[in-house]
């Protein structure tokens, strides 16, 4: 099975999960068919893994994940990385990862 479907353009991955976009970014399907996405609908401290039965996890940084209701596959958009498609097989957990962390302690070299 293949677990990644293939890579489409852009635009086409946004116009198939229009809505459920429009719902997660709370704005109108018609804009962000308009304008797609940009920088500001990304989190640097969100990422998405898909940790599929077996043991094997791909960590996606700066994303967000969307799961379609009826057909077991799921979309994660992201900054960096593009727009990728996932096939979930039985026992597939999607896991959005909040990162908040602190410094604490000097940075610098003294």
């Amino acid at each position: 099975m293949q677990l990644i479907r293939p890579i489409r353009p852009m635009r086409e991955v946004v116009a198939d999960w229009a809505d459920a976009l429009a719902e997660r970014l709370g704005r109108p399907a018609e804009a962000i068919l308009a304008k797609g996405l940009g920088a500001t609908d990304f989190s640097p401290l969100e990422s998405v893994e898909i940790r599929f039965d077996g043991g094997m996890t791909i960590r996606i940084p700066f994303a967000f994940a969307l799961l379609h209701p009826e057909d077991p596959c799921a979309v994660v958009f992201s900054e960096h990385s593009g727009y990728l498609e996932f096939d979930l097989p039985d026992d597939t957990a999607v896991v959005s990862v909040r990162e908040d962390y602190r410094r604490i302690g000097r940075m610098d070299d003294e």
